[in-house]
């Protein structure tokens, strides 16, 4: 079984640590990655494919859409989550990201997202007939 890799995309420390500590311990997370920089970042997902990406909104820039459209042609079945500033981003950013998460929420929305998020197979897993 390949190792799930998750890259966490944030100048914050505190964010980076504490989530990563959060999803190391989920069940099936065997590799959990934290970048602080957006060039750096696009260069290990180009190289390592890995299975999500969740980026912090503040890294992000004026045009959040354009990074994680980036991310999706550097790696199309990376999945991509957002930790959010506010509400108002979710709905517009849904359309780029498979998850939205507003900053503050409950370890345990995280978890379930990140949990949720590892079970979609995505294409890399159909079949051929």
């Amino acid at each position: 079984m390949k190792p799930v890799e998750i890259l966490i995309v944030t100048r914050s420390v505190v964010l980076s640590q504490g989530i990563g500590a959060l999803l190391e311990s989920l069940p099936g997370i065997t590799s959990v990655k934290a970048i602080q920089e957006l060039t750096s970042a696009y260069t290990w997902i180009e190289s390592q494919l890995p299975k999500i990406v969740l980026l912090d909104e503040d890294i992000l820039g004026r045009v959040p859409e354009a990074v994680l459209e980036k991310i999706r042609s550097l790696s199309p079945h990376t999945q991509r989550a957002l930790l959010a500033n506010d509400i108002q981003q979710v709905n517009l950013l849904l359309t780029y990201a498979e998850a939205v998460l507003i900053k503050g929420t409950q370890p345990s929305a995280i978890a379930s997202t990140i949990t949720n998020l590892l079970s979609n197979k995505g294409d890399e897993h159909v079949k051929e007939k």
